[in-house]
């Protein structure tokens, strides 16, 4: 406790030479020594745009030297007040409701050069209304989900290696995989890949009608990924490639951990006219090269995969055995606890 108090000190004691630097002005400094008024009208919607009633929020807002929650329920219109005196770093909203994921929202008062106005001890806009998504449960099921975190040495780079999404693995002889479901290669031309500049990343569906679609995250939700494939997308997608030499991004740009997910199928069955009978599907959240300690070249990929073919569900069962937790957080502690913690763990 003593080292957090004196680091949130120092940072104190430096704010006026960095206000002196970003020219804030002097009531907005004084917010930011001594902390000032904001309020929020907290508006919580569901997937389609329909007020959400009776679901419980919290607000935290930070202030030295600790934060304060504010808790809640939304009124027939989805609505909530969250009121409460901040120093402006963080205000983070959170939300949650029985059939639903969780929502979170965190914003900044001080953003570098775009600082918010304090008039009358009060953060401007006062009252600005923010809104929370609420996605509905809809029917999750069991899927395959898997990861090669940093660390997982590429057992041989410049060479295509396929991967089995099942197994979650490299086939064989360089893993326990037997069915190819896509290929990847790392290029390495032998240099240590510091910080991964000198290895490319590539992805490819050799597999006739394989191949992906991106699709966007919803980052502020507790489940951020799309409900099911569609089966009536192109799945253009068949090559994607990562970049990093001299720092200089090159090939195709990779959205995937970047605000997308490759939505894939494969394992497709053809009829006798080439038509698609059946396939499974699953997503690509991350893929890229990265390096081990000892320099080598690694890869990061994660996945989420459909056994059952035909079945375009790719909603987890497991992220919705975690939304009662969410619920949980926005809610107050019982009164044997002396203080909470306020974090977001999804």
């Amino acid at each position: 406790m003593r080292i957090q108090l004196f680091f949130l000190i120092i940072g104190a004691a430096t704010l006026p030479y960095v206000a002196h630097a970003r020219h804030i002005k002097p009531e907005v400094l004084k917010a930011m020594h001594n902390g000032a008024m904001a309020e929020f009208q907290l508006k919580v919607l569901d997937d389609v745009g329909t007020p959400v009633s009776n679901a419980s929020v919290c607000a935290v807002f930070d202030i030295l030297p600790e934060p304060h929650t504010i808790y809640g329920k939304t009124d027939t219109n989805g609505m909530c007040i969250a009121k409460g005196r901040t120093n402006g770093n963080y205000i983070e909203f959170l939300s949650g409701k029985d059939g639903y994921y969780g929502a979170q929202k965190k914003i900044t008062l001080i953003e570098m050069n775009a600082e918010h106005d304090v008039k009358d001890d009060k953060w401007l806009p006062y009252g600005v209304t923010e809104v929370l998504l609420l996605r509905r449960i809809h029917k999750p099921v069991a899927l395959h989900s898997f990861g090669f975190g940093a660390g997982r040495v590429v057992p041989v780079t410049n060479t295509w290696i396929g991967v089995d999404m099942a197994y979650g693995d490299f086939i064989k002889p360089y893993g326990k995989g037997e069915c190819v479901d896509f290929e990847v290669m790392v290029e390495w031309d032998g240099r240590p890949p510091i910080d991964s500049n000198y290895c490319v990343a590539n992805m490819r569906f050799v597999e006739q009608l394989s191949g992906g679609y991106y699709a966007p995250i919803i980052r502020e939700s507790e489940y951020p990924y799309v409900y099911g494939a569609n089966e009536n997308d192109s799945y253009d997608v068949r090559h994607v490639k990562v970049a990093c030499r001299g720092n200089a991004r090159q090939g195709e740009a990779c959205q995937l951990g970047n605000g997308a997910v490759l939505v894939t199928r494969t394992r497709c069955v053809l009829d006798g006219n080439g038509n698609l009978k059946s396939a499974c599907y699953g997503f690509i959240r991350i893929f890229d090269a990265d390096a081990s300690w000892e320099g080598k070249p690694t890869m990061r990929l994660a996945c989420v995969f459909n056994p059952t073919h035909n079945d375009t569900n790719l909603e987890d069962v497991e992220t919705a055995k975690r939304a009662r937790h969410s619920i949980r957080q926005c809610e107050p502690p019982p009164q044997s606890e002396k203080k909470r913690k306020s974090f977001w763990p999804f």
